[in-house]
């Protein structure tokens, strides 16, 4: 078993180091803590600790810690089977409740990796976001295959009726206005989509829907189509929007409409990778470093670092020896914001007091409100 010894002090607001295992290795990990306010020894005689976590699908955790000694502050938790059970990023810190006093340590990162072996649990919870994706492209690509060939036996039976038609003279109606235009159109947003193609019956028919007519496709997107009903009661509809997106749905009888399904392209995946994490943005980084001037890190604390993840970008460290409204270091380009982002940063104490954290379009950060003998530790998030 692992022991990972770390020491608290409820005083500082943010604890940097971040604690990592593997998913399923239930009792593999023990976290001994020291607790300390002020670096002086927390006593919890008399206090109960407890262990909560979670993740961001919403899961929870709550476990009893083990007080080892209570007068100086020690305790320890082993991780249970339910606290690895879920590979992702974990909030977690532990909590000293007494009578009806609660008091709770900063926040602590937990990383559980992916655990690839099989062990007790069905092989499919171990199927990676990859193949998962491969999964649904193939899935996609058979709905479209399905929808090629039942356009193709469509247009078989187009070849049938044309045959039969030039043997009989048989005049069958169009599918087209005399100038083209559709045989369907609906613009009343009190009309439902669906009950007008249906009531035209058996037969093949050109469509326009407009925006914010009752059971369009899932877009709300004006769009045109073409819907093919072989019986009054039993057809299909295929469905292109103003912005690219394909659809499709079908009439089953006296079972109704199965509802609309939207059917992916090549184009849906540019600007995205494949990775064996499953899919990655083209546009995200990894962990950068930043060069700092006018400041200089925190020895034993995280350097500063930039990363980008889809649409957010994340800014981390700890800077010392600030010089208030200097640029103190410049986010690389692609990391930057549309406009200033304005933030406020806690300045470890005591006393305790705020600075304002700027980043600028340029990527120039600047500091103010601060003097260079005061210390900060960040983590500061925005959009681009």
């Amino acid at each position: 078993m692992r022991n990972e010894e770390i020491i608290i002090d409820l005083a500082d607001p943010v604890f940097t180091k971040t604690i990592r295992s593997r998913q399923n290795d239930k009792n593999g990990l023990k976290i001994t803590v020291n607790v300390r306010e002020l670096g002086n020894s927390v006593d919890l005689t008399g206090y109960a600790v407890k262990y909560e976590a979670k993740n961001h699908t919403g899961a929870f955790i709550r476990d009893d810690a083990q007080i080892i000694d209570a007068k100086n502050g020690v305790f320890s938790y082993t991780f249970t089977s339910q606290a690895v059970s879920t590979s992702a990023d974990w909030t977690a810190y532990f909590v000293m409740e007494k009578n009806a006093e609660r008091t709770s340590t900063p926040d602590i990162r937990i990383v559980l990796k992916r655990d690839v072996k099989e062990g007790n649990m069905k092989i499919e919870n171990y199927i990676s976001d990859f193949e998962k994706a491969i999964e649904q492209v193939a899935g996609y690509r058979k709905e479209i295959d399905d929808t090629n060939k039942r356009i193709i036996d469509t247009n078989n039976k187009f070849v049938e009726l044309t045959t039969l038609i030039n043997a009989k003279g048989v005049q069958v109606p169009k599918i087209t206005t005399e100038s083209g235009g559709q045989t369907i159109s609906v613009s009343d947003i009190t009309k439902n989509i669906l009950d007008e193609i249906a009531a035209k019956g058996a037969g093949m028919n050109t469509i326009y829907c407009a925006t914010g007519v009752q059971n369009t496709i899932p877009s709300s997107k004006p769009w045109r189509g073409i819907s093919y009903f072989n019986q009054n009661n039993i057809g299909f509809v295929i469905a292109k929007d103003s912005v690219g997106g394909f659809y499709t749905n079908y009439l089953n009888g006296n079972n109704g409409w199965t509802g609309w399904t939207n059917h992916v392209t090549r184009e849906d995946f540019v600007g995205w990778d494949f990775t064996v994490q499953g899919f990655k943005r083209s546009t995200d980084t990894y962990w950068t470093q930043m060069s700092i001037t006018n400041a200089s890190n925190v020895e034993g604390r995280q350097v500063t670092r930039a990363k980008r993840s889809g649409d957010q970008v994340s800014v981390i460290g700890s800077l010392k020896n600030i010089k208030e409204g200097q640029v103190v270091f410049n986010v690389p380009a692609g990391l930057r914001p549309a406009q200033q982002i304005t933030d406020v940063v806690i300045i470890a104490g005591p006393p305790y007091s705020i600075c304002e954290f700027n980043v600028e379009t340029g990527g120039n950060v600047k500091i103010y409100n601060i003097t260079t003998d005061k210390t900060i530790h960040f983590s500061i998030n925005y959009l681009v």
